[in-house]
């Protein structure tokens, strides 16, 4: 997992080992045991159901996806307390706070 990864792909990573349902550009859809993700959002899944954009269902034991062929990531519910959020809310408490003693360190400065 790359340091510089955004917030969407770290919820990705947190999601390895779940069942996912991935849209594709063309109408594709998938849902299977995601194994691997990458930083590009390219993934592997595994025990895969795919629909094809005409209703057609069939199974694959493992599919490789491309990234900028995804439209659309369902991920479990199970991740809304994803570690990552916590991280964006602690981040989010200090900017503020940083933000708020910026302005009330501007306001107390007197002008000459």
């Amino acid at each position: 997992m790359g340091g510089d990864a955004g917030i969407p792909v770290k919820l990705l990573y947190e999601a390895e080992g779940m069942k996912v349902t991935i849209e594709m550009k063309n109408g594709e859809i998938y849902r299977g045991m995601l194994i691997t993700a990458e930083d590009t959002m390219n993934m592997t899944l595994s025990d895969v159901v795919r629909t094809a954009r005409n209703g057609q269902v069939s199974k694959c034991p493992s599919v490789y996806l491309r990234g900028g062929s995804v439209r659309f990531i369902a991920l479990p519910d199970l991740l809304k307390n994803a570690p990552v959020f916590k991280k964006i809310i602690t981040l989010k408490k200090k900017a503020e706070a940083e933000r708020t003693a910026a302005v009330g360190a501007g306001a107390k400065r007197k002008r000459d």
